[in-house]
């Protein structure tokens, strides 16, 4: 917190890796997410609230993070703002550039980004992102980091379950291996952001939703994707 209030910059840039996906960790369980909860935590995520579980590993300077948050909006919207990659600048903070660089099937890419650091170099790095569909309308897109300027180890996924009435659960799941320099400042920055970066990815599909033609063209390119 004291890292937060004293650099704002900071925050903003971290919360931008954390929504390129930089920072995750491959763990694709079953449906229903709520089972994954104590009943005290459901009753938070049903109130519109969010939930954030923490576990420590074994040579990872940061934990596996992992938050859930539900939102009005169908598991399709959602996936198919968070894989609309050729426009994360326009959504993602301190992102410099977003191209996909490589198609490598109608389900998986790979994507070159550049983010602003205020302090280090700018952090160039490619994520292979593979989506993925499930029974009872679960959907998934996992990814991995296959080069970065300074960032040692990445991967991870948003997980994406209908939950109540044209709405969805998200799960995502972090974790990453900075390099040592950056471990220590960003710890807790890191920490305190990883809500915020659901709660980003919850705002930009409410803000595309309540514009009826503004998800038209992702809706239609997921649809192909996922064979109709």
């Amino acid at each position: 917190m004291i890292l937060a209030r004293g650099n704002p910059r900071r925050v903003k840039t971290l919360r931008g890796l954390l929504l390129c996906g930089l920072v995750a960790l491959p763990s694709v369980a079953g449906a229903d997410l709520m089972s994954e909860l104590s009943s005290a935590d459901q009753a938070k995520v049903k109130a519109g609230g969010q939930v954030m579980v923490t576990e420590p590993l074994d040579g990872y300077p940061w934990p596996k993070v992992i938050v859930y948050q539900a939102v009005k909006a169908t598991p399709r919207e959602v996936i198919a703002i968070f894989t609309d990659y050729d426009n994360a600048t326009k959504f993602v903070p301190n992102c410099l550039k977003s191209k996909i660089s490589k198609v490598i099937s109608p389900m998986s890419c790979e994507v070159d980004y550049v983010i602003d650091l205020p302090i280090l170099a700018d952090e160039a790095y490619t994520v292979r992102d593979t989506l993925s569909q499930h029974e009872g309308g679960v959907l998934c897109v996992k990814w991995q980091m296959l080069k970065a300027t300074s960032i040692l180890e990445s991967a991870g996924n948003l997980y994406v379950e209908p939950f109540g009435a044209e709405g969805s659960l998200l799960r995502y799941t972090n974790l990453v291996k900075p390099s040592s320099m950056a471990a220590p400042l960003l710890k807790g920055v890191a920490m305190s952001q990883m809500k915020d970066t659901v709660q980003a990815i919850v705002d930009r599909v409410k803000e595309q939703k309540a514009d009826p033609s503004a998800m038209k063209r992702e809706l239609a390119r997921l649809a192909v994707a996922l064979g109709g």
